[in-house]
C-alpha cells in the first residue's frame, strides 16, 4: 500500500527545519509540508495559553491539507500541546521531547544530563519529567536560554559577543554532566558555539531521533509512501517570505523555489 498523503511539520520559526532535514534523509520518498510560525515567534517567551491557541490554529491548517501525520518540531509546543493534539486529532502526532530524552538516557554514563531550551520548556520541566518516567536516578539540569531563538531567527552572527552569551548559559550547568540535549530545534543551527564550550560532552539532537521515530511509526501503521520518486516538499510561513527563504536556504543548504504565506 502506498500512502501519498503528506506529513505535516511545524515550528515557531525555522528551527523545525532541522527536523525536516533529518526526515528528508531517512524518508526521501515522503511528501512533506512545513509551516514556520515566524509571525508569532518566538514561542519560548509566550504564555502556555497563547502557545496552545497557536498550535490548535496550526493543526487546523494541516488537517485542511489532509496530512497523514503531524510532527510538532518545536520543543516548547511539544511541552504545551502534544497531549491536547493527540486527543483532538485522528492522525498520529509526534513531538520532539520523548525521542530526545530516550537518546540522552541511552548515552549518559554518569546519570547527569544538561538540557538547553526555551524558558517555557525549562519551566515546565519537560525533559526532566520525560526522563524520570524511564529512570528516576538521572539528574536533569534544564537551562532556559531566553534570547537565543530570537537571535537565530534574526540571522545569528559569528561574533565574540554571541559566543559569550553561549558561555553564560553553559556556565549554569554543573561540570559533571556528560550528555547535553539541544532542547530547542533552533539550537543545532548554532551547535558549533556549544561544542566550543563543552568539549568532551556528548550531544543529543532530537531532530535525528524524531525522524527515526517517524519512520518507525509510519511503518507500524502502514502509512509509508513506498514510491520510487523523491517526495515533494512545500513550505509555508506566517511571517516574511523573504526572511524565511533566506534562513531556510542557509539551514537546508539549497535554494527554495516557492514559499507561501499562511495563517497571517
Amino acid at each position: 500500500m502506498i500512502d501519498r498523503r503528506p506529513i505535516g511539520i511545524f515550528d515557531s520559526g525555522v528551527g523545525g527545519l532541522t527536523v525536516l532535514k533529518e526526515i528528508e534523509k531517512i524518508l526521501p520518498h515522503e511528501n512533506l509540508i512545513y509551516f514556520g510560525d515566524n509571525l508569532r515567534a518566538p514561542y519560548g517567551s509566550k504564555s502556555t495559553e497563547e502557545i496552545l491557541k497557536f498550535t490548535l490554529n496550526i493543526s487546523d491548517f494541516f488537517i485542511e491539507k489532509n496530512v497523514k501525520m503531524l510532527i510538532i518540531a518545536c520543543n516548547t509546543a511539544t511541552a504545551v500541546a502534544l497531549e491536547v493534539l493527540k486527543g483532538r486529532l485522528n492522525i498520529p502526532v509526534i513531538g520532539v521531547i520523548a525521542p530526545g530524552a530516550i537518546s540522552a538516557i541511552n548515552l549518559t554514563k554518569k546519570n547527569k544530563i544538561g538540557v538547553f531550551s526555551t524558558p517555557v520548556t525549562a519551566k515546565m520541566n519537560a525533559y526532566k519529567n520525560e526522563i524520570e518516567k524511564i529512570n528516576k536516578d538521572i539528574e536533569v539540569y534544564q537551562i532556559g536560554c531566553k534570547p537565543l531563538c530570537k537571535m537565530i531567527e534574526s540571522e545569528w552572527e559569528d561574533t565574540e559577543e554571541n559566543q559569550d552569551i553561549i558561555k553564560y548559559y553553559v556556565e549554569k550547568l554543573p561540570t559533571e554532566i556528560d550528555v547535553v540535549v539541544f532542547g530547542c530545534t533552533h539550537y543545532p543551527i548554532i551547535k558549533e558555539y556549544f561544542y566550543r564550550e563543552l568539549e568532551g560532552k556528548q550531544f543529543v539532537n532530537p531532530a535525528k531521533e524524531t525522524a527515526l521515530e517517524v519512520k518507525k511509526l509510519l511503518k507500524k501503521l502502514k502509512l509509508l509512501n513506498k514510491r520510487d520518486s523523491k517526495g515533494k516538499v512545500s513550505f509555508y510561513t506566517s511571517g516574511s517570505i523573504n526572511k524565511f527563504k533566506q534562513l531556510a536556504e542557509k539551514i537546508l543548504d539549497r535554494s527554495l523555489e516557492k514559499i507561501k504565506r499562511a495563517l497571517n
